[in-house]
C-alpha cells in the first residue's frame, strides 16, 4: 500500500456542523493536549500530514480545513468545538502562511487554552509587504473569480505557484538540495494523487471572506494582550520569502517572542526544509 494510502486510512475525515456550516478536519494520536494546524492558504487538511506524523505521538494532532466559513466567528465556534469533542485540555497551536494569520487571531481570543503558538512564514494584514504583493492583488482577482474557470486557475496555480512561493525558477533544485528522499517521495505521492482538487469556488470563497474579516479586525487591534505572554510564541521566517514579510509587524505585537530566520527557499521552507524547522519547533516545544 502506498504511503498516502495508508496515512488517508489511518486519519479520516471528521466533520462538525456549526450554524449550517459543515467543517472538516482529521486527527492524529492519542493525548489530552492538542496540537492544532491552521494549514497555508492554497492548502487542505492533508497537506500538514509530515506535521500530524511528526507530532502525533505526543499530542492529538488535528488539521483543519477551511472550505465553507465564511467569517471568523464560526469558523472558531468549529475549532472550540472540536476541542469539546476530542476532548482536549490545551493546545499548542501552529499556523503556516495564511494559517498563520487565523492562528494569531485565534490565539487572541482563546489565549487561555493555547499553550505555544509558531507562527511560519506569516504577517499580518498591517504589513506594507503583505497589502501590496497578496491583499490588492486577492481582491482584483476574487473580482473576477466568477468568470475564470476553475480548470484554468489550477493550471496558472500548478505552472506559477512554486516560482512565486520560492523566488525561484528551478524548484526541482531546491527540493533535491534540502529536502530528505524520503520526506521529498512522501510529499511527491501527495502531489500525485491530490494535486489541486481543494482549489475550487468554494474553497477560495472561504479564503477572500476569512481574509477581509482579519483585514477588518486587525485594524481594531490597540493594546498589546500578548506583551508578557509572547514569550511563549516562536516566529519561523525565510529572510528571502517573496510573499510573507512581516515588516517588523510580528515582533511589535509579540516583543518576547523567539524567531528564527532561514535562507534560501523563501515561503516554501516548511516543506523543502521540513526536517530542520522540525528541530526548531522541537527545542521550543518539547
Amino acid at each position: 500500500m502506498a504511503y498516502v494510502d495508508e496515512f488517508i486510512k489511518k486519519h479520516q475525515i471528521k466533520s462538525l456542523v456549526i450554524n449550517k456550516v459543515t467543517g472538516r478536519y482529521i486527527t492524529g494520536g492519542k493525548s489530552n493536549i492538542g496540537f492544532l494546524i491552521f494549514p497555508g492558504g492554497g492548502q487542505d487538511m492533508y497537506s500538514s500530514y509530515d506535521l500530524i506524523e511528526a507530532y502525533e505521538n505526543k499530542y492529538k494532532v488535528i488539521s483543519l480545513n477551511i472550505t465553507g466559513f465564511k467569517d471568523l466567528q464560526t469558523f472558531f465556534k468549529f475549532i472550540n468545538k472540536i476541542l469539546e469533542v476530542e476532548k482536549l485540555k490545551k493546545i499548542i497551536v501552529y499556523g503556516l502562511s495564511f494559517g498563520g494569520f487565523i492562528a494569531q487571531h485565534y490565539v487572541r481570543e482563546n489565549k487561555k487554552k493555547v499553550i505555544k503558538l509558531i507562527l511560519s512564514h506569516t504577517a499580518t494584514t498591517k504589513s506594507k509587504p503583505v497589502v501590496k504583493k497578496i491583499i490588492i492583488p486577492g481582491k482584483i482577482a476574487y473580482f473576477f473569480l466568477p468568470i475564470i474557470p476553475i480548470s484554468l486557475l489550477r493550471y496558472l496555480v500548478k505552472k506559477n505557484a512554486g516560482r512565486i512561493q520560492a523566488g525561484h525558477s528551478n524548484i526541482l533544485d531546491l527540493w533535491k538540495k534540502y529536502m530528505s528522499k524520503s520526506n521529498l517521495e512522501k510529499r511527491t505521492e501527495f502531489i500525485d494523487r491530490f494535486g489541486l482538487d481543494f482549489l475550487n469556488r468554494k474553497y477560495l470563497n472561504s479564503f477572500y471572506r476569512l481574509g477581509t474579516n482579519m483585514e477588518r479586525e486587525e485594524k481594531k487591534w490597540g493594546e498589546n494582550i500578548f506583551d508578557d505572554w509572547s514569550k511563549n510564541i516562536l516566529i519561523i521566517k525565510a529572510i528571502d520569502d517573496p510573499l510573507a514579510q512581516d515588516d517588523g509587524m510580528l515582533k511589535k505585537y509579540y516583543p518576547l517572542a523567539k524567531e528564527y530566520i532561514f535562507h534560501g527557499t523563501g515561503h516554501l521552507t516548511p516543506f523543502i526544509q521540513f526536517e530542520k524547522m522540525k528541530q526548531q519547533i522541537d527545542k521550543f516545544i518539547l
